[in-house]
């Protein structure tokens, strides 16, 4: 770990402009390297044509490759500290995990509550039938992606605190966030049950992706670091 540290700096401070995805990685980044400049270019997201409606939706998704650990960790604690309030909370309901690479652990988990589909090679079906998406990650860095996909697709999300650093999603406004097992299985409840605060949520989510996380946000820095550095020569 020390020496990919050493040899990341090196190149930061070599680099005419360093690239991170979230605000929280450039004030890291300032601090080790304070000499870098830094920009934030996130994850880009194209908008759904077409959204579908909550009535038509049904069950929990989580989309995530199982070769980074902290997704084995997630859905290990979901299974055996979540899901058990979620079947009490909403008998019936089924989860699914979507991801390639999964580990003997993960498919072991397999249950009438919790499906493991494994890699799936277009998720666009799941996403448009999905009620709620869970990020139930307990450790990890960088803009999730699987939270992004899931808002672009009007699906409001149930994550933990960890799983939407440096997103700009505040609780009960774009999210709704909780990092104890039993208060994560009432939020999936409230937001699987509530008509008007599962549309407050997929609304809010819609608008938080086209605000950061779209062609339109990225274009400025991408214009700011080429004109820079034209200008520089």
């Amino acid at each position: 770990a020390q020496a990919t540290r050493e040899k990341e700096i090196a190149i930061i401070e070599k680099s005419d402009v360093t690239v991170v995805v979230s605000e929280f990685e450039k004030n890291l980044l300032r601090e080790i390297v304070p000499s870098a400049r830094v920009a934030i270019i996130s994850n880009i997201h194209k908008p759904v044509p077409q959204l579908v409606p909550y009535e038509d939706r049904s069950g929990l998704l989580f989309i995530g490759g199982f070769r980074h650990p902290p997704n084995v960790d997630a859905i290990i604690w979901y299974a055996k500290e979540v899901l058990p309030h979620v079947n009490r909370l909403l008998p019936g309901v089924i989860t699914r995990v979507v991801g390639s690479h999964m580990t003997s652990e993960i498919l072991a988990l397999q249950s009438n509550a919790l499906k493991i589909l494994g890699f799936v090679e277009d998720t666009n079906e799941l996403l448009s039938s999905a009620r709620v998406s869970i990020a139930p990650l307990r450790y990890g860095a960088g803009v999730k992606g699987k939270v992004n996909e899931a808002m672009n697709h009007g699906i409001p999300v149930v994550a933990t605190a960890c799983a939407v650093e440096g997103m700009h999603l505040t609780d009960g406004k774009e999210a709704l966030l909780a990092d104890d097992p039993l208060a994560f299985a009432h939020a999936i409840k409230d937001v699987y049950d509530d008509r008007s605060l599962w549309a407050r949520l997929s609304v809010a989510g819609i608008a938080n992706v086209e605000k950061h996380f779209s062609a339109a946000a990225a274009l400025p820095e991408i214009r700011t670091i080429f004109n820079a550095r034209q200008s520089s020569r």
